[in-house]
């Protein structure tokens, strides 16, 4: 060995180091070992002579100067003289496995996922601070061991051993969940995925990805079904890793999203792969991170034919050994599920909101009533013609003066049809500002018009599968009819603001006070909307056409607000009774109802105390007119009734005899309590 002469090589070295056996027999291993000297050879010779051999990694250079890695196997072998037998096995594709798996350790390092690696011995190679937080233990009690020693043998053996088993024999990636009891944090709910790793003779690790999912199984209930889409998304989509370097150019991808090779992202940039448009945003994003060093998560969208692609994703900055910023490292996850889900539950949520708000309105602004109290002939009839239309879907006209309960009538409708168990939405056209009246009805988008600042349900919308009541739907303006009338015919329409065409299903129940054929003829309402609205007219009687139900509402009346005042009124007088059946009751239901609470709150016994003068002034419609002002236009209006036979609209309406406006006509009626329909009689 004093010489340090090769002695004989064989035709591997030859081919490995590009030399003839000539020229590597006159060469000394000096000659192909850059890095070595004569102090190296001296330490290696004194290492062979104290234990017969020594094993090595050095870096060899082949006759065209590249170099690659070797493991040397040195050992002494005793001829007529001592000569080295030295064998060199080249290690490149172990150091480039060895490299790989250094730098998947650091990416995976500062995830928030739980990222093990195994070994096909089932030996832990990598755990990251994640997965060691859980366990509660350090990485000198991790790495090395068998997975068996972490785990315990029960769950390895059942669990754990068979799908490992099948990830490394089929190459595939595989999803499951489990429950594990950490010593810690207790029982948790784990979704674990098995991602194949190629090493230098095929797939030789196993690199697991554990994520804690158990608040999300707390909260699956009602979500069970869209979770279930999003543990397959999960299962088809894996967790991508990559890295990008100070360009945000892509140099390197663990695993692909969405079925898209790495080579497809590989050199790229951000603004390249993702668009103009949307890698412009990312970009932004990340490059900040570069400048400040402090990871980010944010959203990413990928459009394919498909459809997009939504990726939540976490970037950190990658550091040198010196701590400089070199480059990203992040990780990505497919929500595109998820995020649908999320949107179909908050619309729901604010739709849910909307009835929840709608129907507490309603419980305060409730009728005092809550059935048709009565038995009278004009009643009964009543009935049968509702009876008759209820199971059918036909619009219904209610027509009847104010408060004679023509709610009641639509919710009666309602209750009897095939949509009893469905909504009953409301809308008192009269009573809601022009200007906001078809917001209420169709709804607006955020932004609609100044003050929409969120997206608002329409009434439409909450009736969908149920009924629609429209009371006073003859204070509808011109304007807003024809889209009133496009959805009766089409059972669809747009929000405010909106392009999106919704599709309902309701049935639709109109009432009025007003006359909506004399509306046509003066132009006020769309003859086609007239038509459409009315295909089944239901007259409500005015109580003074069914006075024999006057007792039985008055005692309905009495007896509940005498227990919400907790008062005991066990008697109402004869004559109290006959003076109620002789009033004209122009506010018919709901006048009867006020005069009967104010009533019980005079009584302080048991009779019923009634204030029956202020019936007495008005109980015969036409007195002689007395001096006031007041007085003297009533009966000129009266007179002008008379003449035109009732009528108030029109070339012969008593609005052109008195030379007003058939709007101030009807304000001066409602002033003076006139009912233009009870037809005034001549003195």
């Amino acid at each position: 060995m004093e010489t340090l002469r090769f002695v004989d090589v064989n035709e591997r070295a030859c081919l490995q180091l590009g030399y003839s056996r000539e020229e590597l027999l006159s060469m000394s291993p000096l000659d192909i070992d850059p890095d070595a000297d004569h102090n190296f050879r001296d330490q290696v010779e004194q290492q062979v002579r104290k234990s017969g051999f020594a094993l090595l990694e050095r870096t060899y250079r082949r006759k065209d100067g590249t170099t690659f890695p070797v493991e040397v196997n040195l050992r002494v072998v005793r001829l007529d003289r001592d000569y080295g037998v030295s064998i060199a096995r080249d290690i490149t594709a172990r150091k480039q496995s060895e490299d790989r798996l250094r730098e998947f350790e650091r990416v995976v390092e500062s995830l928030e996922e739980m990222i093990v690696v195994v070994d096909r011995n089932y030996r832990y190679v990598i755990a990251n601070r994640s997965y060691l937080n859980y366990r509660g233990m350090t990485k000198e009690q991790v790495v090395g061991r068998l997975v068996t020693e972490v785990v315990g043998a029960e769950t390895f053996e059942t669990t754990v051993r068979p799908r490992l088993e099948e990830c490394l024999l089929s190459g595939k990636v595989v999803t499951y969940e489990m429950k594990y009891t950490y010593p810690q944090k207790g029982e948790r709910d784990l979704l674990i995925t098995y991602l194949p790793v190629e090493g230098p003779t095929g797939i030789d690790r196993v690199a697991s990805v554990l994520r804690d999912i158990t608040e999300r199984k707390r909260t699956e209930g009602a979500m069970r079904q869209s979770e279930e889409r999003l543990r397959v998304a999960i299962k088809n989509s894996p967790i991508t890793v990559f890295h990008q370097d100070r360009d945000l150019r892509y140099t390197w991808i663990y695993h692909p999203t969405l079925q898209c090779p790495a080579t497809g992202f590989l050199g790229k940039t951000t603004e390249e792969f993702f668009g103009s448009e949307e890698g412009k945003r990312i970009a932004e994003i990340r490059r900040q991170v570069l400048e400040t060093g402090v990871g980010v998560r944010h959203e990413v969208m990928i459009p394919d034919s498909r459809g997009k692609h939504y990726l939540d994703t976490t970037v950190e900055p990658l550091l040198d050994s010196t701590g400089a910023v070199i480059g990203l490292t992040g990780a990505s996850m497919d929500i595109t599920e998820l995020r649908e889900t999320t949107e179909a539950l908050r619309e729901a949520k604010k739709r849910l909101t909307e009835e929840k708000l709608y129907l507490e309105q309603e419980i305060d602004t409730e009728l005092g009533f809550g059935e048709i109290i009565g038995r009278s002939k004009a009643l009964q009839t009543l009935m049968e013609h509702v009876g008759k239309v209820a199971s059918s879907n036909a619009t219904v006209l209610l027509l009847g003066e104010t408060g004679t309960g023509k709610e009641l009538v639509a919710r009666a409708i309602h209750r009897m049809s095939q949509r009893a168990n469905t909504s009953f939405i409301k809308m008192n056209c009269a009573a809601i500002p022009s200007g906001l009246l078809e917001s209420e009805l169709f709804g607006n988008e955020k932004g609609a018009f100044t003050g929409a600042v969120s997206k608002k349900i329409g009434r439409l919308e909450l009736a969908d599968k149920g009924t629609l009541f429209l009371d006073e739907i003859g204070e509808v303006s011109l304007a807003l009819q024809p889209k009133l009338l496009r959805v009766l015919q089409d059972q669809e329409f747009e929000r405010l603001g909106g392009t999106q065409t919704i599709k309902v299903d309701f049935r639709l129940i109109a009432a009025t006070n007003r006359d909506l054929a004399d509306s046509v003829r003066e132009k006020e309402f769309r003859s086609d909307l007239y038509y459409r609205l009315n295909v089944f007219p239901i007259r409500v009687p005015p109580l003074r056409e069914r006075r024999e139900d006057i007792p039985l509402l008055v005692e309905h009346f009495v007896q509940k607000f005498a227990r919400r005042m907790k008062r005991s009124i066990t008697t109402i007088p004869r004559k109290t009774m006959d003076t109620l059946m002789s009033w004209e009751w122009p506010g018919n239901v709901r006048e009867l109802e006020n005069f009967v609470e104010r009533s019980v709150i005079l009584t302080q016994g048991s009779v019923l105390a009634m204030p029956l003068s202020e019936l007495r002034p008005a109980a015969v419609e036409g007195e002689a007119a007395d001096d006031t002002l007041s007085s003297a236009e009533r009966e000129h209006i009266l007179h002008a009734l008379r003449q035109s036979h009732g009528q108030i609209g029109g070339q012969k309406g008593a609005a052109m005899r008195l030379g007003l406006k058939r709007t101030t006509l009807q304000s001066k009626l409602k002033h003076l309590g006139i009912n233009p329909r009870h037809r005034p009689a001549e003195h």
